[in-house]
């Protein structure tokens, strides 16, 4: 992960050359040896000491109001090291340094680190005081023997809790006893957040019934719950339903609710569906568990891609479209581009179903066709709320795409969703919703078309036996190409659990409405020859992006197939 993100690293880099205190060459030269991308540069340069830190160090503390400090090893208090997880000082390049009996001092690198305050705090149940340290300062401190000895004690002390307490519980649910459906409802709740589950599924049959976690897209039955699911389906069934505030009475009938539970300090809302069946009532909860804070430098998009969309969410009006299947991550993109434009001076507005993330100055409001609330009546009242930017979480009918088409021609930014297999049919399918050629072509800036695929697993990466210059040949790659890729996968290990893969990383196809695709919309051309005029503009495909995944070993032929083969 970047250590500072590309927004502070704009900004610094801009410090840098106003000032006359980047070499234009080395710059250049750090742009070309990378991704392009801000945060690569900047680190680049710093680690190749092109750019001084302590210059980086002095305008970072200025433009964010963050103390500087310098730290040595023998300054540290041992004590604050294990009250801030291992895994979010890592990540976040964040140290804890010192504590007494309200403040709980942290050095960070990236001052945006600050804005996780809140989190922190209800982590180690203290107040948190950040202060600003160098990349060098960091690893110095993180990799000193002390240090190092404490924090991993700290993780195999907490390791060895989680997994006693989850043995504990497990051994517990072989007893035929009906009073541990509370506490079995509870053990299959954490056990999800503890694996990375993003769906549970409860199902019954006519002689089993089963739990089955989705894991990196991947549905994992849990072998260790059916017994007692079995034996006490209705009691199971019962218990989550008044969780999630429905109707204990109602079988015949889907209901929707909510759940929320308290999960390391914070809380987490999973979103219920119960859905009668002929063995009896379904399950599926999805967990809305995730940074809705995620930064668009962090979604895996180019660096010409991600100019595309700042450019498109920075302008005051036009309509910026995502699509993609259900799962594609579609949520996350959305909440990246209004996490990217938040600003007091903006009236941002949300119509959501439902509403995933709290976003803070954001006004969200959830759609509920139940009593008439639906996207298009809270669209209308939204352009009497004098907003600069809306957000409609799904275009659905006609009505209201026309809303959102007017709305974006007349001075706002308008964010929504489509269900298109990809960018240029997109287009295409507002044709067959009634907005006339002229008005998609006026009030469209953008389009982003996106799948989640299955990384390989790192850990045990090896040439794949199965692939051939004909399967290569079958999914785009050229004669020539095909005679010289080497595709990878994942042959299973303890890391990926067994499964080859490890992750989920998009695929992002974004679609700039430049004057040579207006004009072919304006013709009425059919989707090819849309996609040649996009084309000239350099517009890339999902596919040609995800065949360069699988030419670097990221994506095995597996994996393109299963999501880009339509």
């Amino acid at each position: 992960m970047a250590i500072y993100s590309n927004d502070v690293s704009d900004k610094v880099l801009r410090v840098l050359q106003s000032a006359n205190r980047l070499d234009y060459n080395k710059l250049t030269a750090a742009r070309a040896a990378g991704t392009g991308a801000s945060a690569d540069v900047l680190e680049r340069m710093l680690r190749s000491g092109d750019v001084d830190e302590e210059l980086v160090h002095t305008v970072l503390s200025r433009a964010y109001a963050l103390r500087r400090c310098t730290l040595e090893a023998k300054e540290i208090d041992v004590r604050a090291l294990p009250l801030i997880p291992l895994q979010f000082i890592d990540e976040h390049h964040a140290i804890p340094f010192g504590v007494d009996q309200r403040f709980l001092k942290v050095g960070i690198v990236d001052p945006t680190t600050a804005t996780l305050a809140s989190q922190l705090k209800s982590v180690s149940n203290f107040n948190i005081e950040f202060q600003l340290i160098t990349l060098s300062n960091f690893e110095s401190l993180r990799g000193h023997e002390r240090v190092k000895a404490v924090l991993d004690s700290a993780q195999k002390r907490q390791k060895q809790q989680t997994r006693t307490s989850a043995k504990s519980r497990r051994s517990r649910f072989a007893l035929d006893d009906d009073e541990l459906v509370p506490e079995f409802c509870d053990h299959i709740l954490h056990s999800a957040l503890e694996t990375g589950t993003s769906d549970i599924h409860i199902e019954p049959f006519r002689d089993i019934a089963r739990v089955r976690f989705r894991i990196d897209g991947r549905l994992i039955v849990r072998e260790e719950y059916s017994d007692y699911l079995l034996k006490h389906y209705l009691g199971v069934v019962t218990r989550l339903k008044i969780m999630a505030d429905c109707d204990i009475s109602e079988k015949r009938l889907p209901q929707d609710g909510g759940i929320t539970i308290p999960w390391e300090g914070e809380d987490v809302d999973f979103r219920f569906n119960v859905l009668p069946g002929k063995n009896g009532e379904r399950i599926v909860m999805r967990i809305l568990k995730g940074d809705p804070s995620l930064s668009l430098d962090r979604i895996g998009l180019s660096q010409v891609n991600y100019d595309n969309i700042v450019e498109a969410i920075s302008a005051p009006q036009g309509m910026v479209l995502v699509t993609g299947p259900t799962g594609s991550g579609k949520t996350t993109t959305l909440y990246g581009c209004l996490q990217h434009i938040n600003d007091p001076q903006l009236n941002i507005m949300t119509a959501e179903d439902p509403v995933e993330y709290y976003l803070e100055g954001v006004g969200q409001t959830q759609a509920n066709e139940k009593i008439g609330l639906t996207f298009n009546s809270i669209l209308r009242a939204f352009l009497r709320q004098d907003p600069e930017v809306i957000l409609v979480g799904e275009i659905r009918d006609q009505e209201t795409v026309e809303i959102a088409v007017k709305a974006a021609l007349t001075g706002h930014l308008l964010l929504s969703t489509l269900h298109t297999n990809d960018a240029i049919a997109t287009i295409t399918r507002l044709m067959n919703m009634g907005v006339p050629p002229f008005m998609i072509a006026a009030a469209t800036s953008l389009i982003v078309a996106q799948r989640l695929g299955r990384p390989n697993c790192k850990g045990c990466l090896a040439d794949d036996p199965q692939s051939t210059p004909e399967s290569l040949m079958r999914i785009g790659f050229s004669e020539e190409e095909a005679q010289t890729v080497i595709p990878k996968i994942g042959v299973g290990c303890n890391d990926c659990g067994g499964s080859g893969y490890k992750g989920r990383r998009g695929v992002y196809e974004v679609l700039k409405i430049t004057p040579n695709l207006e004009e072919a919309i304006l013709r009425e051309a059919l989707a090819p020859d849309m996609l040649a005029a996009a084309k000239m503009d350099g517009f890339e495909t999902m596919q040609e992006i995800a065949r360069g995944f699988v030419r670097d070993g990221i994506f095995s032929v597996a994996e393109y197939t299963r999501i880009l083969v339509l």
